[in-house]
């Protein structure tokens, strides 16, 4: 093993390492080398693809068979050499401290980073000693894609309240129950993270049974989509909010609105081929005994830049007035962004005045654990784990365009 004390992979004014499809991935590898050694060059790959794997058995003892379900699409895969050449002569490099740039357009059409139960969307820079008839030491860092999402572009259905009912009987026949009704709406369909979902639950309970609490998430529902031996779907639902109301009695009704903060989180996504990101509302009255759960299920979507005022129209009902509130979440004090605000402005027209969208700042993703970049066949010399970082907005009760006030 060659004598190098350290080998960083930095990139340019953004230490957490976020870039939007289209920007340019730059930065700089500084190589720390102790002792002489001989290399046939020094590689740097730019790498991004999405995966996803597992397996799933079926029967028992000699019958028992399983199937191993593979997905894979590549979105860009660069080698550039900073010093030699693969076909070049072995040379030495000298102790101390060697310095390489290094630059790449990202492509426009990267899905937003992801690292999942079975599968990633992962993008790595890769530094690789090659050695003559020696094991080469590799060295990797991750980097965060974030695909912008204008939720301003889907405002007709987006700035909508979204309305789901539901009617229970227990029993049947002639020993049916009166029903038990549920409602729950939200007022618009489009969220970015640091905002909050005001959802309104309803429910006339003319059953027997106790309804003991509702209980209303945020669910991230995660499809993996395999391409070998043929094709299966795999849906992973995650719980990533959950607030909690107290129920109704028999014979009684009630009216609840339970608030939901949005955490780092990515964006909806769908254009992958392997690998999907939606969300849902979903509002479950928790009933004792063996009787099945009513549950309401609302769809929405998660964006990176918010519906803007004008984008949600104002509606009537019991001629009280229906607008999208926000409600004050304690959260952490936002940190600088990686990058300057102003470099980080999508080049599309935006619906919200630019002055009036607060800096975001980036986080993990709630529930989140640090992936292993290493592939099989790397030689685990100085790779690290990584984690991607998602946009969340800073709104305070100011932000009246974003809270869709008047």
């Amino acid at each position: 093993m060659p004598e190098v004390s350290e080998c960083q992979i930095r990139f340019d004014n953004n230490p957490c390492g976020v870039y939007f499809p289209g920007q340019t991935l730059a930065g700089y590898v500084e190589l720390r080398v102790l002792e002489a050694f001989k290399v046939k060059g020094v590689s740097l790959q730019i790498k991004g693809f999405a995966e996803v794997k597992w397996s799933e058995s079926s029967g028992t003892g000699k019958s028992r068979r399983t199937v191993h379900y593979h997905g894979r699409q590549d979105y860009i895969n660069t080698v550039t050499y900073l010093q030699g050449s693969p076909e070049g002569n072995p040379y030495d490099i000298a102790p101390g401290s060697h310095t390489y740039r290094f630059g790449c357009a990202l492509p426009h059409n990267l899905p937003t980073s992801f690292e999942g139960q079975y599968g990633h969307i992962r993008y790595t820079v890769r530094v690789v000693l090659h050695r003559p008839w020696k094991v080469d030491p590799t060295y990797k860092v991750g980097f965060t894609v974030l695909r912008h999402v204008n939720l301003n572009e889907s405002a007709i259905t987006l700035g909508l309240p979204c309305k789901l009912e539901i009617q229970k009987v227990f029993c049947c026949g002639p020993c049916a129950s009166d029903p038990l009704y549920i409602s729950a709406q939200t007022p618009i369909s489009g969220y970015v993270p640091g905002q909050t979902i005001a959802v309104s639950i309803e429910a006339s309970n003319r059953s027997k049974k106790r309804v003991n609490e509702f209980s209303t998430k945020l669910v991230k529902n995660v499809c993996y989509i395999s391409q070998t031996p043929y094709g299966r779907v795999k849906i992973v639902p995650e719980i990533v909010a959950e607030v909690r109301c107290p129920g109704v009695a028999p014979g009684e009704q009630g009216t609840w609105e339970q608030h939901l903060a949005i955490p780092a989180l990515p964006s909806t996504s769908s254009q992958c081929q392997v690998l999907t990101i939606g969300y849902e509302v979903e509002v479950e009255g928790k009933i004792p005994g063996p009787s099945i759960n009513p549950r309401l299920r609302i769809p929405i979507m998660l964006g990176t830049i918010p519906l803007a005022a004008h984008a949600i129209p104002t509606l009537t009902r019991n001629n009280e007035r229906l607008q999208v509130t926000q409600v004050p979440v304690a959260l952490p004090e936002p940190t600088a962004p990686p990058v300057p605000y102003d470099e980080l402005k999508p080049a599309v027209p935006q619906a919200l005045p630019a002055d009036q969208l607060p800096p975001p700042s980036y986080e993990e993703a709630v529930g989140s654990t640090p992936a292993n970049i290493l592939e099989e066949g790397e030689e685990n010399t100085g790779s690290d784990n990584f984690t991607p970082q998602y946009m969340v907005y800073r709104f305070n009760s100011e932000s009246s365009p974003i809270n869709g006030g008047p």
